[in-house]
């Protein structure tokens, strides 16, 4: 009995709030607390540039059918970008990567995890 009277207690304390604002005489006095929230969203990352040495046609050379994309990535480093989709009918995935940097751009498209395409222009 005396746990539900504290309950009730607690209850009505809570749900009512703190009493109320003070009176002196016939003034009213209220405080009215305000506060500002500032949020940012973080920018989006750029993503990477490829350095210019790694984007050459010797190295584009080097990249045969059937490698893997671990293989790839030992001679060109980690892509600028990559999308992966399923690839109908005959099922599994299609990955492309593309290289980029201020002059040059490479794309390599694997099947299955493995090297099919490629295709790059360079600058000077």
């Amino acid at each position: 009995m005396k746990l539900l009277i504290c309950l009730s207690t607690a209850l009505l304390v809570v749900a009512c709030g703190p009493s109320s604002p003070t009176q002196s005489s016939d003034t009213e006095t209220t405080t009215k607390m305000t506060s500002t929230i500032t949020t940012t969203t973080p920018a989006a990352p750029s993503p990477p540039v490829v350095p210019a040495a790694l984007l050459t046609q010797a190295n584009l050379d080097r990249i045969q059918n059937d490698m893997s994309p671990a293989e790839v990535e030992v001679i060109l480093g980690q892509p600028s970008s990559s999308q992966s989709q399923p690839i109908p009918i005959v099922g599994g995935t299609q990955t492309t990567y593309t290289y980029q940097n201020a002059t040059s751009a490479v794309t390599i498209v694997f099947k299955n995890n493995k090297v099919k395409e490629k295709s790059g222009t360079f600058g000077p």
